[in-house]
């Protein structure tokens, strides 16, 4: 297991806990999706780069597993991501 698979690792563990964090708070939902949303990509493409320099072990696709469980998490929720993208517009 290289760099860029424990960042990946990293950076899908920091995702997965905003997005949880995110349906508790409700005073900081905001913040706490999009941190969770740009952790849990950047683990995503570093998972994609260790997959592409053929690095050792498993744990390269933790990181892709933890966004499309995530993913999931939002499919079932799709009116947070409505509310969070109108908040960006405004």
């Amino acid at each position: 297991m290289k760099n860029s698979s424990r960042w990946s690792i990293v950076f899908a563990v920091m995702g997965a806990a905003a997005f949880g964090s995110s349906f508790i708070s409700k005073a900081a939902f905001d913040f706490l999706m999009i941190f969770g949303f740009a952790a849990s990509s950047l683990g995503m493409l570093l998972s994609f780069g260790a997959m592409y320099k053929n690095e050792r072990g498993k744990t390269k696709f933790m990181a892709v597993a933890a966004f499309f469980l995530g993913f999931i998490l939002v499919w079932n929720e799709p009116f947070q991501v409505i509310r969070l993208l109108t908040w960006l517009r405004n």
